[in-house]
């Protein structure tokens, strides 16, 4: 409940400007941050929308400090990335009244303070993956950042040009092997168009398992590039249908990067895609490493 206090003095006038003690939205109350902020019935209306009264009404006594302290401790991270964009919008909404009497409704405070969620959600996530771009670009194998997944893929054609081995590997954030998968394929092409191979078995497998952070990395450069045009391909070359394919299949996933290393860092997936000469079909491997990876595993982890 708000705290009714005996009325003060009259309108003041300084600089020809009107001071009011009341509350510009209600004219009941003394108009404090707590007041505008959580009191009023106007603010208490818009926390209700949004499904977080019970929190800021706990104790009418409260302090603008008592109560953000509260949702930092009890609030999820959803809340209290909520509760200061209601507040920046409430204070907008106050203030679009007492300078240009322009009214904004629960509604459109509550939308405004969504939409700013949102862009900052944006910006944030363009950040984020901006700094994992950046990390990526190093000669030798780095783990991705915190709760990614870095799949690592690969394609080796054999010397007499009739099979191909593909293989993929993926680690998690501290560098530890999670699942790993090979198969030859009967069929020569093109180092283009099997590293492009080798790219649509990596997401095609790994979106059966996993559907967000996931940093998928390749030495192929001209593949990369062509995935990550906005414009889908416009030829018609076998390799422009299967870059095609690796895009739709990265509709599957939340949050997907395709980023080119060099063959250094990524050499687990060489090897891999390597011992798929010497196998029986298609072969996987969950939580624990194959034999001959083991070693240079270790190494990426040097």
């Amino acid at each position: 409940m708000c705290r009714e206090v005996l009325p003060t003095a009259a309108n003041l006038i300084t600089k020809h400007v009107n001071i009011v003690d009341r509350c510009a939205w209600c004219q009941n109350y003394v108009e404090d941050t707590a007041h505008v902020m959580f009191l009023c019935d106007f603010a208490r209306e818009v926390w209700a929308a949004v499904g977080m009264l019970s929190l800021i009404a706990e104790d009418p006594g409260d302090t603008v400090l008592q109560v953000t302290k509260r949702i930092f401790n009890k609030g999820n991270n959803e809340q209290r990335a909520m509760y200061g964009m209601i507040c920046w919008a409430l204070w907008y909404r106050r203030n679009k009244w007492v300078w240009e009497r322009v009214t904004v409704s629960s509604f459109g405070v509550k939308s405004m303070a969504l939409n700013m969620k949102t862009d900052w959600s944006k910006a944030r996530k363009v950040e984020e993956q901006h700094e994992v771009q950046q990390q990526m670009r190093v000669h030798t194998w780095c783990k991705p950042p915190e709760q990614w997944i870095k799949i690592n893929t690969d394609a080796a054609c054999h010397v007499n040009g009739e099979m191909t081995g593909l293989g993929c590997v993926a680690r998690d954030d501290s560098g530890q092997f999670v699942r790993a998968r090979s198969r030859k394929v009967q069929v020569g092409h093109q180092p283009r168009i099997v590293e492009a191979l080798s790219m649509r078995e990596a997401l095609s497998w790994t979106k059966e398992w996993r559907s967000s952070r996931c940093v998928f990395e390749t030495d192929a450069k001209t593949l990369v590039d062509a995935i990550n045009k906005v414009k889908e391909s416009q030829g018609e070359s076998m390799f422009d249908t299967i870059v095609d394919d690796c895009r739709e299949l990265i509709k599957h996933f939340e949050e997907v990067l395709i980023v080119f290393v060099p063959r250094s860092a990524n050499s687990v997936a060489h090897l891999l895609a390597k011992g798929a000469y010497s196998m029986s079909g298609l072969q996987e491997w969950v939580i624990t490493a194959p034999d001959f990876l083991i070693c240079n595993l270790d190494l990426d982890m040097v």
